[in-house]
């Protein structure tokens, strides 16, 4: 099918993809003054003709980044690959929707964290910012999710609908899930950059909205070590200790580090089928 409702069919060639079906679109965020490219990666076994058999959807913030490298400017993170083995180990698959990230690195720095004051500096200025990740999720949730659910045979369920991201995005995913537990019952957060705020500073934000057991759904942590992303080791090993205070068990929350990998896409690769496995429930 070379058209889905605003979504056209992409055969862009030369592509490192080699599993599944790739649609693309192009959207004015309203929060946002410039268009930008949205992306629905569709598993080898969706079938168009059986609206009987339905997926999971994960939402993911740098959309350009998630099966095709040539899309991107740093890696892919493979998920084509990862979810082809997956489907082939147990049978499960899913759908990947991606945002493509702001071109200025600044600019995804504020639209990738939550609405409260920065401990870091922004990179492009001396004091201190508020993110506005509150609307990006907004926007997830009340647009782009019931669009989505219109055009495939997606699960419409929390316990079936995802979100993630690495870096920034990591830290985007990880507060989607405690703000909008509602609509996200999983959460892939890779690289989380929690160090943007001081230990008390983020432990207080996660109070604000009460996570606990019994509400929020399955995370996944993964965190490297070496070189730059020493800056997210200890940061992510504190939210998961706090996450187990709280009440959460092995089987809610998964905390993987390597402190031999870098800060890289190749890394998120490396670890997205422990990621998948987890939150599709094997």
């Amino acid at each position: 099918m070379n058209k889905i409702g605003p979504f056209t069919l992409d055969t862009h060639e030369p592509t490192t993809m080699k599993y599944g079906t790739y649609y693309c679109a192009s959207f004015m965020l309203p929060f946002h003054k410039l268009r930008r490219s949205i992306r629905v990666w569709l598993p080898e076994d969706y079938d168009f003709k059986n609206s009987n058999k339905r997926f999971p959807v994960f939402y993911f913030s740098d959309g350009q980044n998630l099966v095709d490298r040539n899309l991107s400017a740093y890696g892919e993170w493979e998920l084509d690959r990862t979810l082809h083995r997956i489907y082939k180990e147990t049978g499960k698959s899913a759908i990947l929707v991606g945002i493509d990230c702001p071109k200025v690195p600044y600019e995804r720095f504020l639209e990738l964290n939550p609405p409260y004051p920065l401990s870091a500096k922004t990179p492009e200025r001396k004091r201190k910012e508020i993110g506005f990740v509150n609307k990006y999720i907004d926007y997830i949730e009340d647009y782009l999710k019931p669009l989505i659910d219109s055009l495939f045979f997606t699960l419409l369920d929390k316990e079936h609908t995802g979100i993630g991201g690495s870096s920034m995005g990591g830290i985007m995913a990880f507060f989607a899930y405690t703000y909008a537990p509602e609509t996200f019952g999983m959460s892939l957060s890779f690289s989380p950059a929690f160090f943007a705020y001081t230990k008390r500073d983020w432990a207080r934000i996660m109070d604000i909205y009460d996570m606990k057991p019994e509400k929020n759904g399955k995370v996944f942590l993964y965190t490297g070590g070496k070189d730059f992303e020493e800056m997210f080791y200890k940061p992510t090993i504190n939210t998961f200790e706090y996450m187990k205070k709280r009440g959460f068990k092995d089987d809610q929350v998964h905390l993987l580090f390597d402190s031999s990998e870098i800060h890289h896409e190749a890394a998120w690769a490396k670890y997205s089928y422990d990621a998948f496995k987890f939150l599709l429930g094997d």
